[in-house]
């Protein structure tokens, strides 16, 4: 791990080219990431007229500790190797400086290329962001970790983890965009109804097996002025999730999964009720209205610990 109180700084080499030319991409989703923690050059634009581009570069350089990220595609092999290019006498520069204390090189492959690096990466341990970039996915967790200096196995088990929540994320789209529900809730009355995708709409209330669970069907027969389930009349407020608005969002989300009705499959939408009560319904003034669908389940539950686990478990079990 990095000294907090010596973070030093980062330099980021790239070429212009493909995907890597428009430098708001570099700045969105490597630069403005690190920029919170690092001293980050990465813009060869904002060397002044007159000023030694070779000189800025070099005494960016010159700083210790330093991390130098190379965005590593074709394009960077194509211009390391024109003699001619900026890139190419950036790299000699790096050649120089590469063995020197507090130098980390790194260079971060964003396309088929780690056969060709250029001196002086060839040899060094590189960290292949090709599973996150090729399906759009936010590289600034694991430039964070690298900066950090975490392990190469702490930095691959976060990218795994990002792409195994990606794959959840797809799936749970996939599966809630067949239900096509929308919830809306009346600030005044209360009443919450479901809306279909061009059929009618209809009171929310709890399915069959919340009548039959002890969990829930103590409380599902109580008539209070924002509480009523029979009536489809339902509590939320800004307040502490209570046991009502835990029911709110256990009935919310059993009505995305109505053919799971096993005790399993129970104790899970029971635990997702909770996350939903605790993230969204929770956060609702009580004369406030809701619009509650299926982006607002894969935010809140994906989001959050636990929310997480119902949700797989939810989807491994339509899928079984």
């Amino acid at each position: 791990m990095i000294d907090a109180d010596n973070r030093g700084a980062v330099f980021i080499s790239y070429a212009w080219g493909a995907e890597l030319e428009n430098k708001e991409w570099v700045r969105q989703q490597i630069a403005d990431p690190l920029d919170w923690n690092y001293q980050v050059f990465w813009d060869r634009d904002s060397i002044g007229f007159g000023e030694s581009i070779d000189g800025r570069i070099a005494s960016a350089l010159a700083q210790r500790p330093i991390l130098v990220l190379c965005l590593c595609d074709p394009d960077y092999i194509d211009a390391a190797r024109r003699v001619d290019s900026g890139l190419h006498r950036e790299l000699q520069v790096l050649t120089r400086i590469a063995d020197e204390p507090g130098v980390r090189i790194v260079p971060l492959i964003l396309g088929r290329c780690v056969e060709r690096l250029p001196e002086p990466l060839v040899g060094r341990a590189y960290l292949d962001l090709q599973p996150l970039h090729n399906r759009g996915l936010g590289l600034e967790t694991a430039l964070l970790c690298v900066a950090e200096g975490l392990s190469q196995a702490q930095v691959r088990a976060s990218i795994n983890a990002q792409m195994a929540m990606a794959n959840l994320r797809q799936r749970a789209r996939a599966y809630l965009q067949l239900q096509s529900l929308v919830f809306w809730g009346n600030g005044n009355t209360h009443e919450v109804t479901v809306h279909p995708d061009g059929q009618l709409s209809y009171p929310l209330r709890a399915p069959q097996w919340m009548w039959d669970s002890e969990m829930w069907s103590f409380m599902l027969g109580d008539e209070v002025p924002t509480y009523c389930p029979i009536k489809g009349r339902w509590h939320w407020d800004r307040f502490s999730p209570s046991r009502g608005m835990q029911a709110l969002g256990t009935a919310v989300l059993s009505a995305f999964f109505p053919q799971l009705v096993g005790e399993d499959e129970q104790r899970a939408l029971s635990d997702g009720g909770v996350v939903l009560a605790q993230n969204f319904f929770s956060t609702v003034y009580v004369a406030e209205p809701f619009r509650f669908d299926m982006n607002d389940v894969v935010t809140f539950m994906i989001n959050h610990p636990e929310g997480y686990r119902v949700l797989e478990t939810l989807l491994d079990a339509v899928d079984s």
